[in-house]
């Protein structure tokens, strides 16, 4: 058995005892390595309820961690999700609506906190929770437990345990892209996705695929993952160029409403046709960016109507506007539309992913 000198202490904190390290700064529910707080409210109704019936609830981690000038922390390892409830809820921030037990709803349904009866709110602050104590641990290890922990209780997503695990360069390159203006203009990431890391994990599997090319999600994203993680000073240049490819992007496409480019499949293909054309679309830009925002815009849309009603009057327009604009027949810009929306079906697939960037690299090929 490894020793890296872990000290693991059992004990039990109060309700009271947490409210108070709260108040005084000296928990930190969300380390670096967190997930953001992700339950409904039905959940932390429940777990209110639990507490009020006084029934046991599964132990928390707090890693403390001591200065030399005797200042203490306590980081949540696992059980953010409960403490944040428990905060919440004391702090008057949600009522307990629907609770289960019959007693508890007759009294209490509908209050919040602080109009709760004396006795009960004293009672409440003095229920215990069983604590994992860990002291005085390297950050390594601290990330570790927390990705253990959590992969056995399967309560976090890959890139929730990447992030953990993955600390560096990388992961902030990627937050920088999360961070970028396109993400929001685009609308592609829904408020869930982003709690759960999936507007992470959609920038470092495109990016993987910029650097290495199409593959499959679920075969090499983690191989990828962690090759970058590993060796970030390698692909510095190209991150860099990555980001200001999202710049050239967010300052040139027309962002009205939602479009094709709002949902993750069609962002996936956008940005990885445009790194692989990224010297000529900059070019084009230059010079004829109302040219490509419109070529974008018509191809976009004329996907949309063929999805939507296959052969119809508004197809046909645009199809035909797509055409004069690239110098093609209708016929084939007519193919070319049909075999991306073709590879809009299993999206993940390597086959379609394959299908959907060459005929958006053909299309824009013609205009570059």
């Amino acid at each position: 058995m490894a020793d890296h000198g872990l000290k693991f202490e059992i004990e039990s904190k109060t309700v009271a005892e947490f409210r108070s390290l709260d108040k005084s700064g000296e928990l930190i529910l969300q380390p670096e390595y967190q997930r953001k707080a992700v339950w409904p409210e039905r959940a932390k109704v429940s777990l209110m309820e639990t507490i009020l019936l006084g029934y046991p609830i599964p132990e928390i981690y707090l890693a403390y961690e001591t200065s030399p000038e005797g200042e203490q922390k306590a980081s949540v390892v696992d059980g953010q999700q409960r403490l944040t409830s428990l905060l919440e809820f004391i702090q008057n921030k949600y009522p307990l609506d629907g609770l289960e037990d019959d007693k508890l709803r007759e009294k209490f349904e509908g209050n919040f906190f602080k109009e709760l009866p004396d006795d009960v709110r004293q009672e409440f602050f003095q229920y215990r929770f069983p604590i994992r104590r860990l002291s005085n641990l390297a950050d390594e290890f601290v990330r570790a437990v927390f990705a253990r922990v959590n992969r056995v209780n399967m309560v976090l997503t890959e890139q929730e345990l990447r992030n953990a695990l993955l600390p560096g360069p990388f992961n902030d390159f990627l937050k920088d892209c999360v961070a970028h203006p396109l993400s929001d203009l685009s609308g592609v990431f829904s408020g869930e996705r982003r709690k759960r890391g999936g507007d992470l994990e959609f920038y470092a599997e495109v990016f993987g695929t910029c650097i290495f090319g199409l593959s499959n999600k679920k075969t090499e994203l983690n191989e990828r993952y962690d090759k970058i993680s590993a060796d970030f000073e390698e692909y510095q240049d190209r991150a860099a160029e990555f980001l200001k490819l999202l710049t050239v992007l967010s300052s040139t496409l027309r962002w009205v409403g939602r479009t094709r480019w709002s949902n993750i499949v069609d962002m996936f293909t956008l940005l990885h046709v445009s790194w692989e054309l990224r010297d000529r679309l900059n070019g084009a830009i230059l010079t004829q960016a109302v040219s490509v925002r419109d070529l974008l815009d018509l191809f976009q849309r004329a996907v949309s109507a063929r999805k939507r009603s296959g052969e119809n009057r508004e197809a046909a327009d645009l199809l035909a506007s797509l055409a004069a604009m690239v110098n093609m027949t209708a016929k084939e810009v007519e193919r070319i539309v049909d075999e991306y929306t073709s590879g809009i079906r299993n999206s993940s697939d390597l086959g379609s992913r394959r299908v959907r960037s060459q005929q958006l690299t053909l299309l824009l090929s013609a205009k570059l």
